[in-house]
């Protein structure tokens, strides 16, 4: 039963946590939200996700490139005739696509948060009754 428990958080924590799972989803949120430029969603990924993501350029930008290659996202230049910020909008298809896979995300955000609990029970609880061990100050 152990291994099952372990496997679980290993494939939760190694595997999907990463930009082509989650980045996608939260992208298309926000911007369902309000229409945005990089950096700008990455601000609000870091406020959300409290610093537990790390987002950067190298992800952010080609991300919203493939978003809007598949159509889900729209980019439009701040000022068309000179290079500045380029700010996305969600397309209908974008909110299909963010509809489709939050359907199928609740499981595994449920199964993220059950590794998140059962490690932190293993780790600061002393007996069943799930009792947090209070550290003192040395």
């Amino acid at each position: 039963m152990a291994v099952l428990a372990k496997r679980s958080a290993e494939e939760v924590i190694r595997g999907p946590i990463k930009s082509k799972t989650l980045f996608p989803v939260l992208i298309l949120h926000l911007l369902e939200e309000r229409d945005d430029h990089g950096s700008g969603l990455m601000a609000r990924i870091e406020t959300l996700c409290s610093g537990l993501l790390a987002v950067n350029t190298n992800t952010i930008y080609p991300l919203l490139r493939r978003l809007e290659e598949r159509g889900f996202v729209v980019g439009q230049w701040e000022h068309p005739s000179k290079r500045s910020r380029r700010f996305y909008r969600i397309t209908p298809a974008g909110r299909e696509r963010l509809a489709r896979i939050k359907a199928g995300m609740l499981p595994y955000l449920d199964s993220l948060a059950n590794s998140i609990e059962r490690l932190r029970s293993e780790l600061y609880t002393t007996d069943s009754t799930l009792t947090p061990v209070r550290k003192t100050s040395a």
